[in-house]
């Protein structure tokens, strides 16, 4: 049975120059996030997203930022009822350390290791369901990004698995990954939402009165995947390097922490 792989992010991948209370810049978290479907469930999918844009009365939409909270509270809830895997990184930009110097602080390779980290959970877990390099495709949203370095570097990096975590990406074939611009594949939405509903959890601005929004993700959590406790951390939801590292409020910190999946509902 084949896994389609949707790829989105959310927060820019800028790394030089990061926005602070003072001064502006790139924002200071990163999350990538993956929606994993199978044949009939993306049937499931558009159906839904097409039924909420019409109850919503907004069927031009491509971005959870374009709605308003009931509006993605709705969504979530829908989403929660559909039978996907969701996976996400988390990166606070402030850790990054030497490895920002040993990049150069380019956006891309920065972009591409936190792509690497999801795709090393994403097919790490799918590993238990079957999911090979013949059966594993992904979609990732069209960017200004060069795709022939991200493919030469994952082929790199899973031909030669410094890491045991990267032992995963035997499961993929770096050649199935695409590109689509999000009016291309509305299933597109689903991982641009997945990606919002996790970066609410992190993004303290004024504007929010530095107040996390964790209603999104609390909603779809059971859709995220988890270990063989259903526990998320560390399956579902990756962050860079450690849950500390993210610096969040008490209440997410807790959240993250205390996560748990349904069962599985993938077919093999």
């Amino acid at each position: 049975m084949a896994f389609t792989v949707f790829v989105d992010e959310s927060g820019e991948a800028g790394i030089k120059k990061v926005r602070s209370e003072k001064s502006g810049g790139a924002s200071p978290y990163f999350v990538i996030s993956a929606v994993v479907m199978q044949p009939a469930t993306m049937i499931a999918a558009k159906q839904m997203l097409d039924a909420v844009k019409s109850e919503i009365g907004k069927k031009n939409w491509k971005h959870a930022t374009d709605l308003g909270h009931p509006e993605k509270v709705l969504i979530a809830r829908r989403m929660a009822d559909l039978h996907v895997r969701v996976f996400s990184v988390v990166s606070n930009k402030s850790t990054l350390g030497v490895y920002k110097e040993f990049i150069d602080a380019n956006p891309q390779k920065f972009y591409n290791k936190c792509t690497k980290y999801l795709l090393e959970i994403v097919c790490g877990y799918l590993l238990r369901f079957g999911g090979n390099a013949e059966n594993i495709s992904v979609i990732l949203e069209r960017r200004n990004h060069d795709y022939d370095a991200m493919i030469r570097y994952l082929m790199k990096v899973k031909e030669n698995p410094i890491y045991p975590e990267s032992r995963a990406l035997s499961a993929l074939n770096p050649f199935s990954i695409s590109t689509r611009a999000k009016g291309e594949e509305p299933l597109l939405e689903f991982a641009d939402f997945a990606a919002h509903a996790v970066y609410q959890c992190v993004n303290k601005t004024s504007s929010n009165y530095r107040i996390p929004e964790t209603r999104y993700f609390e909603e779809i959590v059971g859709r995220f995947a988890g270990d063989d406790r259903g526990m998320v951390l560390g399956s579902g939801i990756k962050c860079i390097h450690s849950l500390n590292d993210l610096e969040l409020d008490e209440k997410v910190i807790s959240l993250f922490r205390n996560a748990r999946c349904t069962p599985s509902t993938f077919r093999v």
